[in-house]
């Protein structure tokens, strides 16, 4: 992965490589008062850098900087662009580096914000956006609770945070900090000790919920989420102990699905007395009711959004075969609540990246998407993304299939999880789809994207209902 450093260009940007972006940097020091500028006097210009597009923006622009510059400097925020006059306006980042005697290239320097005039810049989109920045720095100092990780500080704060934390385990932090992913109320961060990392993790809205239920899942089912050694509730945060080991999609071993399928049912087992503690820390409300009381307004809401499709392919769905789809879809929910399996924890995001793996272990990760439900929703996600990865080799899943429903035997029937198994594939959809709630959303749902998405997942809604139907067709001939 490689990121190339260039001085700003004043003028315009023309043009730009379909596969890069690049970034004006407005790397702060001295807890915001000095801003670093690509010149020696006015009119300044900012330190630039191309980085890969679609891969994670923060890890790049740290990179850069460091590489270019020799600055260690993490990401506060993406502040707006206030030119309006084209449409190729250029990308800015807030940055901050600890260093107070950073040492800079040639033809570079430090500036102090409270001698800037309007002057100061040879463009003018520079000098409004760092006017904007500072007015935006003196919100997050009052919003301090609220929108923690956008002020200069911050970083320093937690560095020392962390490190009385694990004074108790007797660790020191001894290398850089890694920060994966950046915003003003968002936070995820690897912090180097001198035996295993620790990672801290904050999250803000929508997704608060993540908090009380990592911390939650952490003491009630140690080894199977990392171990949770400490929280910051004003900043909806945690501390928790690296697990060693690689993403599932990482490992070479194919026995490591089994062992993550076996895994999640041990979770899930162990889970049976607690759901109704996690529902109340506000995990998804997946529950055989629950779906059954969102069919009707979900195809409502579906044969709206199919009329406004203006071209096909891909195929839109007229109203009776919504209809059909929504008789289909409360006789397999019926199905499912004749079974009588109990509700238990569910991942709404179980993918192989959320997944880390040992010789002899599995955990699981990223926990904003928890549900309450049926157990086999869950095992459903994790079986399309292993089918993706291995289309040739229906093996493994059958194999990945076997370990799963083995510990569920141990306390279900055979006939009944089979049964169960055979529903799983249309109502793991549908429970995905409506478990995001955005179709309730007609703000988002006027955004082109979104709504094409949503008739994607009811066209395989409509497909599995399909199959589903040819299944039973089969076995009771």
């Amino acid at each position: 992965m490689s990121s190339t450093a260039v001085e700003c260009d004043p003028r315009p940007v023309a043009s730009r490589s379909a596969s890069q972006d690049l970034y004006r940097l407005l790397i702060l020091r001295k807890n915001g008062s000095e801003l670093l500028v690509a010149s020696n006097r006015p009119p300044f210009t900012l330190p630039c850098v191309e980085v890969p597009r679609w891969e994670r923006v923060t890890e790049q622009l740290n990179e850069a900087v460091r590489n270019r510059y020799g600055i260690s400097a993490i990401c506060l925020f993406v502040p707006e662009s206030w030119d309006t006059t084209t449409t190729k306006r250029p990308l800015y980042q807030v940055m901050e580096t600890r260093a107070s005697a950073s040492t800079v290239p040639d033809e570079m320097d430090w500036l102090a914000l409270e001698s800037i005039s309007v002057r100061s810049f040879a463009d003018q989109q520079d000098l409004l956006t760092v006017k904007a920045v500072l007015g935006k720095i003196d919100g997050f100092q009052i919003q301090a609770t609220i929108e923690p990780f956008g002020r200069p500080g911050w970083i320093g704060e937690l560095v020392s945070w962390v490190q009385s934390e694990i004074d108790l385990h007797e660790l020191r932090l001894t290398g850089p900090v890694r920060q994966l992913n950046a915003s003003p109320t968002y936070a995820l961060l690897r912090l180097e000790t001198n035996e295993s990392a620790v990672w801290f993790k904050a999250v803000g809205e929508p997704n608060l919920r993540e908090f009380p239920i990592s911390v939650a899942l952490s003491r009630l089912f140690p080894g199977f989420v990392p171990t949770v050694v400490a929280t910051r509730p004003s900043w909806h945060g945690w501390l928790a102990m690296e697990f060693g080991g690689s993403t599932l999609d990482e490992v070479p071993d194919a026995r490591a699905w089994d062992q993550a399928a076996r895994t999640l049912a041990r979770l899930q087992i162990a889970s049976l007395r607690t759901t109704d503690q996690f529902l109340a820390d506000g995990c998804h409300d997946l529950r055989t009711d629950s779906l059954l009381a969102s069919v009707d307004p979900f195809v409502d809401v579906m044969s709206q959004l199919m009329e406004e499709q203006k071209n096909s392919p891909p195929v839109i769905l007229r109203k009776s075969e919504l209809l059909t789809l929504g008789e289909q879809l409360t006789e397999a929910l019926s199905d499912l609540a004749n079974l009588n399996i109990p509700d238990t924890l569910g991942h709404l995001d179980f993918n192989p990246g959320n997944i880390i793996c040992s010789a002899d272990q599995c955990v699981f990760v990223d926990w904003a998407e928890t549900c309450v439900g049926s157990p086999f929703l869950t095992l459903q996600y994790l079986r399309e993304h292993l089918e993706r990865l291995q289309r040739k080799d229906t093996s493994l899943n059958a194999n990945l299939v076997e370990a799963y429903e083995t510990e569920w035997h141990k306390l279900l029937s055979p006939e009944i999880v089979s049964a169960a198994m055979s529903l799983a594939p249309v109502l793991a959809v549908f429970a995905y789809a409506v478990g995001a709630t955005v179709w309730r959303n007609a703000t988002i749902l006027n955004e082109p994207t979104t709504a094409a998405y949503l008739r994607s997942l009811t066209r395989r809604m409509h497909l599995e209902a399909i199959r589903l139907r040819e299944r039973r067709h089969t076995c009771s001939s």
